[in-house]
């Protein structure tokens, strides 16, 4: 089974595929092309800074990284990458989109003339890189499937444990112990040796008179990045020779720094199970995936990084860091925490039991065993400072003043980048009762050492609300039955059988009330919409930017419902009190009796909410 690349065409009538927009939309980061154009700070899960769109001194311009939105508290701007791009170039919508597929690599129709020859260049060099993993790929998979050759490798696979099933998924291959025989296969096949020197597949001999294969007698792992295009590979080895895993070389299509292995097949069940468990292997992602744990992916043999986390952002807000618990894995671990404490992302530590890996874990233990012993995970923020103790506590100094001063200090530091005040609080008391001081003594050591004139961390990031400022703590009424609908379609088709959008009072959220109750897109098809309104698509990101669980969304929406169609009745009935005045100041009895019979309507529909709450 051979996955193909399908890298899609952009049809410039007028009518853009929502899947071929979104992938383009995905291809860049929010955070990462505003703050190209606007300085940025973190501010808990998300970004704040001045706003481009009008003038202000406290900055209300909101950047989320985890719903890839913007949005200004304070003049109404909103929207997604594309939205931004438009209004800071003032670029139409298909000039911003041809530009991001073409940064992307991502082929479309027709636009070469209008996009200059640099970039259309660059184009055409990712589309030939592109084929050329393609066709190596499916050369070095043949080898293991088809031929002689691939004996060694398909039973290096069978020990352990990796079936044909998952061979055919992972699209695993084989590459010959011979020196020349890709380049050749693929000169052929009409790739030119540059271009698969810039692959990484071949490599220019040293004083440039000739090409050799870079991978030879290797396991080959055919690496995708999370829109499915092939952009390199891993190579394991079969024998001694070092190094045992050898990567593609960073190219135009692959940084390891930015890829994980097995995104591409893990991410709907990332967004499904509502985490990620982050392993260090090949094996270790394959037999999971084969065990049916598919939510689960790996570094390239680097240190977890920011670009890393970025990802999985997209798809959720928790991973579960899975290593070995030997140093090399507690360290690994330890190296994350601050990564961890400057993204909107938290994380878990799994420590497995000695001598075990997931890939050999899963294998004795299976898929049940291994999702019991996730749920002894801990907070990454918890595993770091049992480690600090641990540590202190192993030292033949540990009952010295000063040893017990240091290891203080040293969770302290820790502490006192936690922006939440309930886990600094656990925290604080966890230590105090570990090292066997005074709890108000380490919080007041902790208040002494803030940094002079710097803010704590409950004051960092954006000022209080106000009437023209930050992001306010919770939406109206209003904005949650619009948040409500926003993100659930089937909410909004209940809303839609109870639910006007006359039960509105504001006359903004009416309008963006109405289009959501006319459709089934979805908040970036929405904010994509070249037919909405753009003063609907800023409640939308408004609204969208909200970041709200409800233990029960139907009940909520039902008695928000409620609460609307009692405040437009109220609204109704002072309306027609006034009228009722003003016709019996001027005699008026024939309107005063229909307004009467409204009024006994009014109270009939009064009394039915009431009777049905």
């Amino acid at each position: 089974m051979q996955r193909h690349i399908n890298r899609g065409n952009l049809p410039l009538d007028g009518y853009i595929p929502e899947e071929l927009l979104d992938r383009i939309r995905g291809s860049q980061d929010i955070a990462d092309v505003i703050s190209r154009h606007v300085s940025l700070k973190k501010s808990g899960q998300n970004y704040v800074g001045l706003c481009p769109f009008h003038s202000e001194k406290t900055p209300s311009f909101i950047v989320s990284p985890l719903k890839q939105l913007f949005h200004c508290f304070g003049c109404g701007t909103g929207g997604n990458v594309i939205t931004f791009l438009m209004k800071y170039e003032k670029m139409p919508f298909i000039d911003v989109v041809k530009r991001m597929a073409v940064d992307a690599g991502i082929r479309i129709a027709n636009i070469t003339n209008n996009i200059g020859a640099d970039s259309a260049g660059g184009n055409e060099k990712k589309k030939n890189l592109l084929e050329a993993n393609k066709l190596a790929a499916e050369y070095y998979h043949d080898i293991l499937i088809k031929s002689n050759e691939g004996a060694i490798a398909r039973t290096y696979l069978s020990e352990r444990g990796v079936a044909l099933e998952s061979i055919e998924r992972f699209n695993i291959g084989y590459s010959s112990n011979s020196w020349d025989k890709a380049g050749e296969y693929l000169g052929k096949r009409g790739i030119s040796k540059e271009v698969l020197a810039e692959a990484g597949i071949i490599i220019q001999k040293g004083k440039g008179e000739g090409y050799y294969d870079r991978f030879r007698g290797r396991v080959m792992l055919p690496i995708y990045d999370r829109y499915k295009m092939l952009v390199g590979f891993g190579g394991r080895v079969l024998d001694g020779t070092t190094p045992k895993y050898l990567n593609s070389p960073e190219t135009p299509l692959f940084s390891k720094r930015q890829l994980l292995y097995g995104l591409d097949l893990a991410q709907n069940y990332i967004r499904e199970s509502g985490y990620a468990i982050i392993v260090e292997g090949y094996m270790d992602v394959i037999v999971a995936h084969q065990a049916g744990i598919q939510n689960v992916v790996g570094t390239l043999g680097t240190a977890l990084t920011g670009n890393h986390l970025r990802s999985l952002s997209r798809f959720t807000n928790e991973v579960i860091l899975t290593f070995d618990s030997d140093t090399a894995g507690i360290n690994a671990a330890r190296r994350s925490v601050e990564l961890f404490l400057n993204s909107e992302v938290t994380a878990k530590v799994l420590l497995l039991p000695a001598g075990e890996d997931p890939d050999s874990y899963i294998r004795k233990a299976g898929k049940t065993s291994f999702l019991e012993l996730l749920k002894n995970a801990k907070g990454i923020i918890e595993f770091e400072i049992e480690r600090i103790i641990e540590n202190w506590s192993n030292r033949d100094q540990s009952e010295s003043i000063d040893s017990r001063v240091r290891v203080a200090e040293e969770c302290l530091t820790l502490i006192r980048k936690i922006n939440n005040r309930v886990e600094r609080d656990y925290y604080l008391k966890k230590v105090a009762k570990e090292i066997r001081t005074s709890e108000e003594v380490l919080r007041a050591e902790l208040v002494r050492r803030k940094k002079p004139g710097g803010k704590s961390p409950d004051s960092a990031g954006v000022d209080k609300p106000s009437h023209n400022g930050g992001m306010k703590n919770k939406p109206g009424v209003e904005e949650m039955v619009l948040l409500l609908i926003l993100k659930d379609l089937n909410l909004r088709k209940i809303a839609g059988g109870i639910l006007t959008d006359e039960d509105f009072a504001d006359s903004q959220l009416r309008e963006a009330g109405r289009y959501l109750l006319n459709t089934d897109k979805e908040l970036h098809d929405i904010i994509n919409d070249l037919t909405c309104q753009d003063a609907v698509k800023d409640v939308i990101s408004r609204v969208g930017m909200y970041d709200l669980h409800f233990d029960s969304p139907e009940r909520t929406l039902i008695d928000c419902t409620k609460v609307l169609q009692r405040n437009r009745l109220e609204g109704e009935f002072k309306r027609l009190e006034k009228e009722i005045s003003a016709a019996e100041s001027s005699g008026m009895y024939d309107r005063i009796r229909g307004l009467q019979v409204e009024m006994q309507q009014l109270h009939q529909k009064r009394r039915f909410l009431f009777e049905n709450n």
